[in-house]
């Protein structure tokens, strides 16, 4: 196939409903909007990646990418009906999250009230991250997934973006406000 043979559209979905991996299901399915969340979460965090000056928190954000993708493979059902064990998000996942959040938050001072969310452009784009990872996370939360770790992923991950929105602006000497 030639980049002239390439296409962007199929016109598949135009009767509402989307592929997966697993088959053809409405494009409202609680999984689809599910796989949505979680695709947009990924793009803000690529924008928020954009934004960030400092390089460790550029590689946690990679890293962080990475496992949204094997979430919506999961989702997907891809790795389901291809039979794959390897690859699957895992409890060590889960858990180098929170390795993450104890070394980020172990230099910033205890929040005693409400934190307003604003800053610089990096660390808000990271609290917009924030706030979409916790509407992913209400998305997943009826469902019945097979791999019940990427619930607790996706709440510690919102947890990550918190920190990392006051790491950012501690790093780019913006004082914290407080409601």
């Amino acid at each position: 196939m030639n980049r002239s043979d390439m296409r962007y559209y199929s016109g598949r979905g135009d009767d509402g409903k989307t592929s997966l991996y697993s088959g053809r299901t409405k494009k409202n399915d609680p999984i689809v909007e599910a796989i949505g969340q979680i695709d947009e979460l990924s793009s803000f965090i690529g924008s928020a990646f954009s934004k960030a000056i400092d390089n460790d928190v550029k590689n946690t954000l990679l890293e962080v990418e990475e496992k949204l993708y094997i979430i919506n493979a999961e989702l997907s059902g891809y790795l389901y009906h291809t039979k794959k064990k390897s690859g699957r998000l895992s409890e060590s996942d889960v858990k180098a999250l929170e390795k993450s959040i104890d070394r980020y938050s172990a230099s910033l001072p205890p929040v005693t009230r409400f934190l307003l969310p604003n800053g610089s452009s990096a660390a808000t784009e990271l609290n917009i991250c924030r706030t979409v990872a916790r509407r992913a996370e209400r998305s997943l939360t009826g469902l019945k997934l097979e791999n019940d770790t990427i619930y607790r992923y996706v709440n510690r991950l919102s947890s990550l973006l918190f920190v990392l929105f006051r790491y950012t602006n501690n790093l780019d000497d913006v004082k914290e406000r407080f409601f």
